[in-house]
């Protein structure tokens, strides 16, 4: 997690990010004006996941992942499944509509 640095609420890096049929999007998200998590979007095979990764606190050196998709781990970073629903929804209307589309078929 990082601390809030006058930050807009969602911010791409776009030098580590690229879209197309897969792609891979990383970014901060301003979760509430003092906590600041990076998050990682992928789509592959047409399906999308986001997760909000901790940096600090690393187990073994590795990064801590947490599903916005999955009830447990929001609610282990304070949020409600509800909440990590339309921070999810945000994300990636916000990814799509700034140049990091999804190219590829048509999934329902």
């Amino acid at each position: 997690m990082l601390k809030n640095r006058d930050m807009d609420k969602i911010v791409i890096d776009e030098n580590k990010s690229y879209d197309g049929y897969e792609r891979e999007v990383y970014g901060a998200y301003d979760l509430d004006g003092n906590n600041v998590y990076e998050f990682e979007l992928c789509t592959y095979d047409g399906m999308t996941s986001i997760n909000f990764l901790d940096n600090d606190g690393c187990l073994d050196g590795k990064v801590i992942y947490f599903d916005l998709e999955d009830e447990d781990e929001c609610l282990q970073i304070g949020i409600t499944y509800e909440d990590g629903i339309e921070i999810y929804d945000e994300i990636l209307t916000y990814v799509n509509d700034n140049g990091y589309g999804f190219i590829g078929e048509e999934f329902e």
